[in-house]
């Protein structure tokens, strides 16, 4: 099946709204010193459902937590000193620095290769790695020195599976942390990884949340999450939970004008669902079972402005919809009747309220409704998405602009040229019915 991106749209309408995709050749950002850094995406659009998902994040086997150096001999060399790794315990681990690219080889599946960096101070040390061939799977983690019992304490660790990067935070005291890449499936001497790090003095109070193991646990309630991407590699992962099969409605607002961001949704098995670009409504209908919203900037961060993520569950269709009301602007809103029909008549910026049901009358809380109005000038199509109350209540805005004046209308005291436009209502793809499907366009009045 071809994948394809559920936009809330107005089908009554013809309406068509495509989410641009891109894979940028690099990592540029605002707001850091950090150098571009290219990170591999393989954005694919948001599906309409998933299939069940019954593993889960965690369940391959990961690093050791703990490791003694009392008996070991550690030595300082750089990556420079050993191009070709020699680095395959702590002890003989390579020293590397933040903002540097570092490549490395395993030569035998289950080896690993050890790194060790400096932090300064109270900073969010961030590492990322990427094996050279796709049909490998190495493993990260992190782990910190404690000089009082010279033992390696496991503090982070990203273990995802073949062909994808690992990535991996921690909230880091001053000190020496060392990292380890360790093959747990197959291993590529003709192809190297790629390991880098950063460290942030800025970051949102979530962190560290950049993988799934360390996703902040949202549950099984709607949420809504205002954060900040702190460097070019930085990740914010939420886990959500299902009780049963759910349509999930999600948003990803950001009004940075240079920050650009997107957000992908994963089961289970780690495996990707689609991804939704910043400042547009997605849905997605989900069985029972836990997932992953990963928030990324696949361009460009702006370390100053915040984000909002919204996530809401919606568990029937909405199938109807009753218009209490639209109001207007220029003084023209209430309904009228110029001989074609009580409507109700509008100006140039409106707001469409009503009430979103199911099949069995029931009203639908956090349901997304879709409100498009097709007008005479240059047939343009405005659309605007609105989300449902927790009684099902909803308030779209839309600004429609001017009408030309098809029709005209003798009143006592003037003539009045208007528009008859349409009006229709969709829930995702699906069209909605409602108590009106036009509207009076006023244009002046002589």
């Amino acid at each position: 099946m071809k994948l394809k991106l559920k936009i809330l749209s107005v089908a009554a309408l013809a309406l068509s709204i495509g989410v641009s995709m891109s894979n940028p050749s690099a990592y540029a950002q605002s707001g850091s010193s950090t150098d571009s850094f290219p990170k591999p995406h393989n954005f694919k659009p948001l599906i309409e459902s998933a299939p069940s998902a019954n593993k889960s994040a965690d369940q391959k086997k990961v690093p050791p937590k703990n490791i003694d150096l009392q008996n070991q001999n550690l030595r300082s060399l750089t990556v420079a000193e050993d191009t070709y790794g020699t680095n395959t315990s702590p002890d003989q681990a390579l020293t590397i620095n933040s903002n540097t690219i570092t490549n490395g080889y395993i030569t035998q599946q289950g080896e690993s290769r050890w790194y060790k960096t400096s932090v300064p101070a109270n900073l969010k040390l961030t590492a990322y790695m990427a094996a050279g061939a796709t049909n490998t799977d190495y493993d990260l983690a992190l782990y910190r020195l404690n000089t009082t019992t010279s033992t390696l304490e496991q503090v982070s660790l990203s273990s995802k599976g073949a062909g994808l990067y690992e990535l991996l935070s921690y909230i880091a005291t001053s000190g020496t942390y060392y990292i380890s890449v360790t093959s747990y499936q197959g291993a590529d001497t003709t192809n190297p990884f790629t390991l880098f790090t950063t460290q942030s003095d800025s970051y949102d109070q979530s962190e560290p949340d950049d993988n799934p193991w360390f996703a902040k646990d949202r549950g099984t309630t709607p949420f809504t999450s205002q954060q900040n991407i702190d460097n070019a590699l930085d990740e914010d992962w939420s886990k959500i939970t299902l009780n049963a099969q759910s349509k999930v409605n999600l948003r990803l607002n950001n009004t940075s004008a240079n920050g650009t961001y997107m957000l992908q949704i994963w089961d289970a098995n780690l495996k990707s669902l689609g991804t939704l670009n910043q400042n547009a409504d997605g849905q997605i209908i989900l069985p029972a079972g836990s997932y992953y919203v990963q928030v990324m900037a696949p361009s460009n961060f702006d370390l100053t402005t915040p984000y909002t993520l919204s996530v809401n569950y919606q568990n029937a269709a909405i199938t109807r919809v009753a218009i209490s009301e639209v109001v207007s602007d220029r003084g023209v809103q209430g309904m009228v009747n110029y001989g074609y029909g009580k409507k109700w008549r509008v100006g140039y910026n409106i707001t469409v309220k009503g009430r979103a049901f199911d099949a069995t009358g029931n009203p639908i809380a956090n349901g997304l409704v879709s409100v498009g109005v097709k007008v005479k000038l240059n047939n343009k199509i405005i659309t605007q998405v609105g989300t449902t109350d927790s009684m099902g209540y909803f308030s779209v805005p839309l600004n429609i602009g001017p009408a030309i004046g098809q029709y005209s209308y003798s009143a006592p005291v003037s003539t009045h040229y208007f528009d008859i436009i349409d009006i229709a209502f969709a829930s995702g793809t699906n069209t909605v019915q409602a108590d009106i499907n036009t509207l009076y366009h006023f244009a002046y009045s002589s």
